[in-house]
């Protein structure tokens, strides 16, 4: 059985992905974006989401006396 904070940050995460989720539908509904700027705008959300997610890794990881491995971005490790 998973724990109440193992059930908190899938989530979390869920919640997470389902906006950007929707912000991507958005951009890609409307015509009005060019094709380039959708490219660019997907990017930055993907990038985004990275972020998102380990922030909350790191706030679940804190709460049980763990620092959350930084995730590789771009071929790189985040030193924060």
């Amino acid at each position: 059985m998973m724990s109440w904070r193992t059930i908190t940050l899938l989530g979390s995460i869920e919640t997470i992905e389902r906006i950007f989720r929707k912000f991507r539908e958005m951009i890609d509904t409307d015509d009005s974006i060019p094709p380039d700027l959708r490219v660019s705008l997907h990017a930055t959300l993907d990038e985004r989401l990275l972020l998102a997610k380990e922030r909350v890794f790191d706030r679940f990881g804190k709460q049980n006396g763990v620092a959350a491995k930084p995730i590789s971005h771009r071929g790189r490790v985040r030193n924060e």
